[in-house]
């Protein structure tokens, strides 16, 4: 090779070297750019994640970080830290002030998980990689400076379908779970599986769930898997009901016209349980985590708790407390048993007959009571609002119970004027109902729509109604001014009889609609026995309403104060300062614990 030949090599190699480095500063972001990944000033570091660690990122607009992070201001170590997975409302809750002064009196840092496969959640077999999330803990540390992350014990938190992130991290590192948070999210599933690592650690547990959330999972699901949790592990568990709320439907949640403005007394607000919350964290803190040393070379080990120093709460406090009849809670051989087990044929009985002087009007449709269709398909339609009303018209109908409009008529919901009209073709749906894809349903799929028909009855007969609901899904059929339940058995005389639905809907149905089902001579006795239970059941609330509830201070007590072999049938909170706040919450009439 001459001099000329040897340039030219360098001049190549020095090419594609530039070459090779230009394309990594295009793929990768710089130190600058990574910084701009922050959100402050609530989080003041932000990073990507590698692609192997990455979850699913939104396919257009900006580009936004992977992992938000926040450490008390000027912290150069940390004790321990919060770790919060994407969904909803979550990340404004780790920006909650209350929590956040919480942490900064703890030395607690915060990371926010917004697009992260963790492994570990919705999977039926033992997870493959558990320890994914110490990986990205090392970049955290990276990022922040703060070597403590790699070892730091950690409360884990999850909201609604992330559910399973906060109970399953304690399942896989019980040794490093401080205390686990479900917030209107799956429960801590009973029994464990077989690859869950429990060994009699005292983690601290609490659900948050609405007293209407799906159709009562709080007593349904959440108490009895508690209660096991109480009975057979080291867990010191307990929950939290909030009055009048479904899924999360806080009047002042995070996004809604309430968010910042004072709810309507005697309303639960979204903050008051963020501050109950934030105030378990503390105290799951103080009692867990080593105050002598940082996990700065390597994990503490967790204090254990005794059971014999908090406060153990009654059980079936939630329902005294709101002085209601006491929800079912059954125990079998294998301690107690989770889910309402299989719904129930019918749902109670109601005999009707005519209005007295009732004629379908001229121009309302007219259906026959037919059991062989999966709806009606002739109706009055309001055109669809395109948000749901804020009442659940399965709880609170109002005067809309009276309507029984006639073509042109017009109806007020919210300040918005509806007028019925005959349904058109195409929002008939093929089986029966109304067609909701038609354009009806709005993108965001939150409208409210009323529906107005009369049945025709031929001959005296039995019925069971179907109008499937969920939390989501609220659909009330409403028989000659009397909302009936889904399942529930109607015996109707022949005749007309005015058929109202009202529909408030957060979720992507095709259709919507009732309809009519045969039932047996056994159902009919299912259903009027039913219906005796819950008029009994309607006559002791009452009087419970009318009577003095058992006080407090018998509804939560000292662990001291319960002979030790029932402690574990009751819930657990730290100390008499939690206890009232858990109190606060559940005392809608004042109740108080009394005298120290």
């Amino acid at each position: 090779m001459n001099e000329t030949q040897g340039w030219r090599c360098w001049i190549a190699i020095a090419a594609a070297v530039s070459a090779a480095l230009l394309s990594l500063a295009v793929c990768a972001p710089s130190r600058a750019e990574e910084q701009s990944l922050a959100e402050p000033p609530h989080w003041p570091v932000g990073f990507l994640l590698p692609e192997s660690l990455a979850g699913k990122r939104p396919a257009t607009g900006p580009v936004k970080a992977d992992v938000l992070v926040w450490v008390p201001e000027g912290a150069k170590r940390i004790r321990a830290m919060l770790l919060i997975p994407n969904n909803t409302d979550s990340k404004i809750f780790g920006e909650h002030a209350a929590l956040r002064q919480v942490a900064a009196r703890r030395e607690m840092g915060i990371v926010y998980l917004r697009d992260f496969d963790t492994g570990i959640e919705h999977r039926k077999d033992a997870p493959a990689e558990p320890e994914r999330i110490q990986e990205v803990l090392h970049l955290v540390a990276d990022a922040t400076g703060i070597v403590e992350f790699r070892h730091a014990p950690w409360v884990t938190f999850g909201k609604s379908s992330r559910g399973e992130f906060p109970f399953r991290m304690a399942w896989l590192f019980p040794e490093r779970t401080i205390a686990s948070v479900s917030y209107h999210a799956e429960t801590p599933t009973w029994p464990l599986p077989e690859w869950a690592r429990l060994k009699g650690e005292t983690i601290l547990h609490v659900n948050a769930n609405g007293e209407t959330e799906w159709g009562g999972t709080w007593f349904n699901h959440v108490r009895p898997s508690l209660l096991n949790y109480r009975a057979r592990t080291g867990w010191l568990a307990h929950q939290v009901i909030a009055r009048g709320i479904g899924h999360g439907d806080y009047p002042d949640t995070h996004g809604s016209a309430g968010w910042g403005e004072p709810v309507p007394p005697g309303t639960m607000s979204c903050l008051r349980i963020w501050d109950y919350l934030a105030l378990f964290m503390e105290k799951a803190i103080a009692l867990r985590v080593p105050s002598e040393k940082y996990p700065a070379d390597g994990p503490l080990e967790l204090k254990q708790v005794d059971e014999a120093s908090g406060y153990l709460i009654d059980p079936f406090a939630a329902e005294d407390l709101f002085r209601v009849p006491r929800l079912p809670l059954r125990e079998g051989p294998g301690g107690y048993l989770v889910g309402g087990g299989e719904e129930a044929p019918v749902s109670g009985y109601a005999a009707f007959a005519p209005l007295k002087g009732f004629a379908p009007p001229e121009g309302v449709p007219v259906v026959k009571a037919d059991t062989s269709v999966q709806g009606f398909k002739d109706w009055l339609l309001t055109e669809s609002l395109k948000f749901p009303m804020k009442a659940d018209p399965m709880l609170d109908l109002g005067e809309l119970r009276r309507l029984m409009p006639r073509p042109g008529d017009q109806v007020s919901i919210e300040g918005k004027t509806l007028a019925f009209q005959r349904i058109i073709p195409k929002h008939v749906a093929p089986e029966g109902g109304i067609a909701l894809n038609t354009g009806l349903l709005p993108p965001n799929a939150k409208i409210t729509l009323l529906a107005y028909t009369i049945l025709q009855v031929d001959a005296r007969r039995h019925y069971r109604l179907a109008a499937p609901f969920t939390a989501a899904t609220r659909q009330q059929i409403v028989l000659n001014g009397v909302p009936l339940r889904h399942k529930q058995v109607i015996e109707l005389q022949p005749g007309h009889y005015p058929l109202l639905m009202v529909v408030r809907m957060t979720a992507r149905w095709g259709r919507i609609g009732p309809w009519l089902e045969d039932v047996t001579e056994a159902d009919v006795a299912l259903a009027r026995k039913t219906q005796a239970e819950a008029d009994q059941r309607a006559a002791e609330e009452a009087r419970i309403r009318d009577s003095a509830a058992p006080p407090p201070n018998v509804l939560i007590r000292k662990a001291t104060d319960v002979p030790e072999g029932e402690r574990k049938k009751m819930f657990w909170v730290a100390d008499r300062e939690q206890a009232e706040a858990w109190l606060g919450l559940h005392a809608p009439y004042g109740q108080t614990m009394g005298p120290r």
